[in-house]
């Protein structure tokens, strides 16, 4: 029976659609369990606008899908003007914790953008990622960043490119 190596990272659900879709990414472990993009760039070496929020946004017209994933970079903040936008939707507010929790299976200040419980939930990608040198994205775990190309993020995505931050 082979032992496992103490040293490697159990593979979470993100990493877990990464691999599947042949998209390279480097862990990168932090030195402690970070909530903030502010508290994951510092713990790693990196500009606060690469490691990107997945914010997750409640449509108020639930026939046309309750949710929808709003990724930006860390040194911005969303803009639900440009949401209302996007989605057709002047109703759509931020998500309540319990309902992020629900939708993806992550805690709030750990949610990734990829890897979801529900496979209904569109994927939207502010631009300016798109500009960066990298991105880090959650593994679904505080204390671990997923870094990868920013193309690759959106291929991995599956989503559309905007404007949606301020």
């Amino acid at each position: 029976m082979a032992k496992k190596d103490k040293g490697a990272t159990a593979k979470t659900m993100p990493m877990r659609v990464l691999d599947e879709k042949g998209i390279p990414y480097e862990a990168r472990q932090q030195g402690r369990k970070q909530f903030t993009a502010q508290g994951v760039a510092e713990d790693l070496g990196v500009p606060v606008a690469w490691v990107v929020k997945a914010m997750i946004v409640q449509r108020s017209d639930q026939g046309r899908g309750a949710f929808a994933l709003f990724v930006i970079p860390g040194d911005a903040h969303l803009s639900l003007k440009k949401v209302a936008a996007a989605l057709g939707d002047k109703g759509a507010v931020l998500a309540q914790q319990r309902d992020v929790e629900r939708v993806t299976g992550f805690q709030v200040g750990a949610v990734s953008v990829l890897g979801y419980r529900r496979g209904d939930i569109p994927a939207y990608l502010d631009q300016r990622i798109l500009a960066l040198e990298r991105a880090v994205i959650s593994s679904g775990r505080p204390d671990l960043g997923l870094e990868l190309d920013p193309q690759d993020l959106l291929r991995a995505m599956g989503g559309q490119s905007g404007d949606f931050a301020s």
